[in-house]
Formats: C-alpha cells, structure tokens, sequence
C-alpha cells in the first residue's frame, strides 16, 4: 500500500512493543505478554498481523552492541494467525521473516467497507481475538493553493486540504500525503507535515468542514520546479485516534521526569494480550503545485 498512513499507524505500533509500568508497587509484578497489532483496508494489496512479546521494561535486559539480538527477544514466530469476516470467509498468515511479521495476500480475503472482520492468533499457548469493522470511505478532499517568496529567496505553495465530516455518526481522521520529485532518474517522495500531526475529529459538531494546511518548498526564485502532491485523508476507528495520540504525546515527553506515559488503548480480549486491530480507510488525490 503506496500511502502515508502505513508509516504513521507502524510508529504508533512502538507504544505497545514493550511496556511501561508508571505505579511502583507493581513493577515487581509485570508479567510479558503477546502485543498484536493489525490495521486492514479495502486499499491493502497485503494484509499484515504483527505479533511479538510485550517485555516490561523494568527487567528485561538489553544489549547494548547488539540490536539484532535485541531485537530477537521480541519476536513470536511460530504463532497461528487468521482473519475471518462476516460472511465466514477466512485467510490465514505466515510468517515473514524479511518483514518480521505475519502476512497474508489481500486476495485471500476482501476487505471491504462496512464489513465486520475477527482476528484470531494463538500465541505462547494462549488465545486472543479482537474485532472491527471498516469503515466508510474518507470524504473528497478539496484544495487551495497560495504561492508566496519567503524571506530567503525561496517559492512557498501552502495547500489547505478540506472535506466534509460524514453526517450521523462520530468520526475521526488523519490527513496525510506526500510530495513526488524527480532527479537523475530517480524519484523521491517527502511527507507532508501538519500542525496537530494530521488528527482531526468532528467532537465540535457534527458535518463540518475540516481541515488544515501543509507547505511546500517549490525552489528559488526564478527556478522553481513544479511539483506533483498527493493529498490524503483516512477515516479510522476511534481506538486508532486514541493510539496515535497517546504515542505522540510519548515521543514529545520523552525524558521528562514530571510526565506520566500514556497507556495504549487495547482491544484485544485474551489474558496478557495488548493491541489493536483496526479498519481505515482512505481518500487519495493527486495535484500538480507550481508558481
């Protein structure tokens, strides 16, 4: 999947990979357990269970010369991983080991809007599922471009990306994309970047506009270069929201003493099991920006 979100949903993923205990009187009590994560949608061309060991961090000794040994330590391989819809369609997974995680070709079970889907694996001896359901369709996203020089002499394109909340329901969304260069053949893509990191929700009303803007460098002036954007808006589960937000709010309060770290929301039923399985989906939209 050639998109934004696979990168945004897998950094989310570090807050489960090992536990972080902040009550005292149970350190000495953390015990491991199996994190499953999984995000499926109608756009997968793979579809990808991650399963590995949840370590407390209290304990769990680690190299300090040797990642790949690190690494290991985390790693559940012999897991028995499937995926089966509403309709008792079913897909089972192997494991990876380039990817280090369980995979299983999306042509072995569409995923589609509305649908309902439970992922069953069995891990270390136990048993643990989880259950979600895709879904709508991210809403058509609608642009607008201003071209400014900055004060060195450099061609700035700020893009407002907008849509409209779907009506009935309580929403939230990620805005994403990415800008497409050229050069001596070789194409590199550069993400786009957004205030709140892209999270929107209509908790104020429902059916509004939402939105925000990113900016992009077109080059000096005089010598610009048009460049082609692709904008995207994903519709995700509220439990994804919650992940993603707890995981920034991590990374920005690494270090600080005087700071608590989120937990990460869960949905997986099972003893000792952490995770989330969850369905997005996405609205993609590809513009060329130039002065």
């Amino acid at each position: 999947m050639r998109t934004i979100y696979l990168s945004v949903l897998a950094s989310a993923t570090l807050l489960i990979a090992c536990e972080k205990t902040v009550d005292a009187d149970k350190l000495l009590d953390t015990e491991e357990k199996v994190s499953i994560t999984s995000y499926i949608s109608p756009i997968d061309t793979i579809l990808r269970v991650k399963v590995s060991k949840a370590l407390p961090a209290i304990g769990t000794v680690l190299s300090n010369n040797d990642e790949e040994a690190n690494n290991e330590l985390f790693l559940i391989k012999d897991a028995v991983v499937s995926i089966t819809d509403s309709e008792g369609n079913t897909a089972d997974f192997s494991y990876s080991e380039q990817e280090e995680t369980y995979i299983s070709d999306a042509t072995n079970l569409p995923i589609l809007e509305g649908r309902q889907y439970v992922l069953n694996v069995v891990a270390n001896g136990k048993t643990f599922s989880a259950t979600c359901t895709i879904p709508k369709r991210a809403p058509e996203i609608v642009e607008i471009i201003r071209i400014f020089n900055n004060d060195f002499g450099g061609v700035i394109a700020e893009i407002d990306i907008t849509f409209e909340d779907i009506l009935g329901e309580r929403n939230f969304y990620i805005l994403g994309g990415f800008t497409q260069e050229t050069f001596d053949a070789n194409t590199f893509e550069s993400p786009l970047f957004f205030e709140s990191d892209g999270l929107l929700s209509d908790s104020v009303e429902d059916g509004i506009t939402l939105g925000e803007t990113t900016r992009i460098y077109l080059g000096e002036q005089g010598d610009t270069q048009p460049q082609e954007v692709t904008l995207q808006v994903a519709h995700i589960d509220e439990i994804v929201y919650q992940n993603i937000q707890a995981s920034n709010l991590n990374r920005d309060n690494d270090g600080n003493p005087f700071i608590e770290y989120s937990i990460a929301p869960n949905n997986i039923r099972g003893e000792s099991g952490v995770g989330i399985f969850a369905g997005y989906q996405v609205s993609e939209k590809t513009i060329v920006v130039e002065q």
